[in-house]
This record gives C-alpha cells, structure tokens and sequence, in this order.
C-alpha cells in the first residue's frame, strides 16, 4: 500500500489529502501539521476567488480552478461561503485607463473573460465608487469565499474519505535514502515513514527542503488584513486598483474585509506569527474608504497578520524536487493561492499517484525555474 505524508494542513495540503484519498482509496495519507489546520497563510487569507490580474504563467491555473468553485460546495458536502459577484479593478487616472485597456488585451488573449468599462459602467456595476474612479476592468467570473469555512469544509472532507490528519505535529526533516523519500522525522521524536511526501508548508518549506540539496527562494513576509464594523449588505463585487494595494470585499456579516497587499512585520517567523503595523492599518483603511466612499461610515474593528511565503518573481513554485524520487512541493503562492487550491491540490495528487498531473496548467510554475 502506497503510503503519502503531506507536510502542511493548509489549503493547498488539505486539497491534495483529499483529492489523493478520492482518487484512490488504497492510499494511505497523512496530514501533518505544525500548529492547526489553516493556522498559516489559509485561515488568514482574504479568500479572494480571481481569474483577473494574474501573471500569463498563473492564468491557465487560475481559470482551471475557477471553473471548480461553483461546485466545490456539492463535492466536498460543506459550505465555503463561496459567492461569484464578480471583480472590479478601478482606474483613477487617464494613465491608469490606458493601462488598463492594454491589460484587458492581453488577459482575453489568454482566455480570461475581462472587459474594460468607462467611468458610467463601473458606476453601474458598483454604487458607491468616489469621484476619483475614471473607469477600470470588470470580471464577471471573479468572486470570493468564506477562509476559516474553506479550511474547515477541505479538512473534514479530506477526514470523511479517509485521510489523517495528525495536528500539533511539526516536521523536523524529510529523511531520503538513495535517493527517494523513505520518511519524515517529527520534532517529538517520531519518525513517520512514507513512500511520497508532499510539502506544502508555506514559510516554513524553504527550511525542510534545504538539507536535502533544493534551495528556493522563499521569503517570509507579514500580509495585514481589516475588518470593519458590519453595515448593510450593498458590495456584490471584489473590489482592486488597477494599480494595486487594495482589496475590497463585503462579506455575509455586512463587515468588509480590507487587505491588498499591506505588510505587517513577522514577529516569531518559526511560530508563524506577524504584528500589525498602525501605519499600514491606516494606510489601508484611508486608501480603501477614498475608492469606496459607503466605508466612510464605518472603522476598523479588527486587523491581523498572516505570514505568508513570497518569490522573486511573484509566482508559485510547484512540482517534482530534482534529484529526490517521491519528493514533490507547492510553496509561494505570494499571497494570491486560495482560489488555486482545488486544482494543485489535485495537481499534487496526481504527481504523487504517477498519473497526468494536467502540466499544460502550470507548466510555467515548475521547481526548476526557482
């Protein structure tokens, strides 16, 4: 019986847990997570769901996955809190309009169904834009999900097909012999065996991957996140810039969630835990009420940090590790991974079964351009 620990009970780890045991219920498969489940960069997450704005090597993966949200409720029996409201990128200059129209040409030449709307039309789609909005791109597809109910439905169905997941359980070390993975040493003196380990570790992958001769250029860095009072129900759509830093969502409670970039300071980066900066608290909430004047009427009534792990070149690295036999990873993702997690996780699956693992998706995205 094929044996498979996945290091990391994140999305991304959660997501090839299960679609492992759905694939093939013979395989037997751990989850080991330091802390617990979506205790990183997932729970923290904004939850956005986006095809718009990726870089042209993520955006054949961006829209794989988009199609598998609208059913994501029905396959894992539970709800994500996912809604499609769409997405809008807002221009605030003639300049910025300008770029915008040349980036609406080069997504829909890749398939991502974007338009480019003037000042009337944004308006339309979303009430509530200040003055300053000139027009901007809109993405019908785009949408947003629930994080701590994205995190909980992925580790439950993952339970339900049988896959365990074993939290408070940190990984020490990935133990190869002659060159294939034979195991993975714990920090409370266990050892468990496997025959395909599967990081997914976000921060803390760089680290485990290192004495085993793969060297990637992860960094950790403190993404901040606000959450405002709760109001009326009025945003449908995620709402961006064109030229970035924000990142405007409503969610079921009538509180708006706030993030776009913000650094927080990582305080205890071997814990996992980030501080708030007030200057980046302020910041965000001045430049998200000057796009979206309902916010005006509200504050912030709670801000975090999650840490997340960022590339050079701000794309995930993804795949099989040169020169370890049954070693494969998923780390990077910058920030924008939570809508790519139903299909790497079964992008991982795949690897770890020896079957197609769908490479047209991320052929851009593999471990050796790290």
């Amino acid at each position: 019986m094929t044996s498979v620990v996945v290091i990391g009970g994140g999305l991304v780890g959660l997501s090839a847990a299960w679609h492992l045991r759905r694939a093939d219920p013979t395989v037997r498969v751990t989850v080991l997570e330091r802390a617990s489940v979506g205790a990183g960069a997932s729970g923290a997450s904004a939850a956005g769901v986006r095809a718009m704005g990726r870089d042209p090597a993520e955006r054949a993966l961006a829209l794989a996955s988009l199609a598998r949200w609208p059913d994501l409720d029905r396959e894992l029996e539970a709800s994500t809190g996912y809604r499609r409201g769409g997405g809008l990128r807002v221009a605030e200059s003639a300049t910025e309009l300008a770029e915008a129209r040349a980036d609406v040409a080069a997504q829909r030449a890749d398939g991502v169904p974007v338009e480019l709307v003037d000042e009337n039309d944004a308006r339309r789609i979303t009430p509530g834009l200040s003055s300053a909005v000139v027009g901007g791109i809109h993405c019908r597809i785009d949408g947003q999900a629930d994080a701590s109910a994205t995190v909980t439905a992925f580790a439950n169905a993952a339970r339900a097909h049988g896959a365990l997941i074993d939290e408070g359980a940190a990984v020490t070390s990935i133990v190869a012999e002659r060159g294939r993975v034979v195991g993975v040493a714990l920090k409370d003196g266990r050892r468990a065996p496997c025959d395909v380990a599967i990081v997914a570790a976000g921060a803390w992958t760089a680290r485990l991957l290192a004495p085993l001769g793969a060297r990637l250029p992860l960094e950790a860095r403190g993404l901040q996140m606000l959450l405002t009072d709760p109001g009326r129900p009025a945003l449908l759509q995620v709402i961006g810039r064109v030229r970035g830093q924000l990142s405007l969502k409503q969610l079921q409670s009538g509180a708006y969630l706030i993030g776009g970039g913000w650094p927080g300071e990582v305080s205890d980066e071997s814990a996992g835990r980030g501080q708030v900066l007030d200057e980046s608290v302020s910041g965000s909430f001045a430049l998200a009420r000057s796009v979206y004047t309902p916010l005006e009427h509200h504050t912030v009534a709670q801000s975090w940090v999650g840490v997340e792990a960022f590339t050079p070149d701000g794309l995930p690295i993804l795949g099989p590790v040169a020169g370890v036999e049954g070693l494969f990873v998923a780390a990077g993702f910058c920030g924008h991974g939570f809508a790519l997690s139903p299909v790497v996780g079964d992008v991982l699956a795949r690897l770890a079964l020896g079957r197609d693992p769908l490479l047209n998706l991320w052929k851009g995205l593999h471990v050796e351009r790290a």
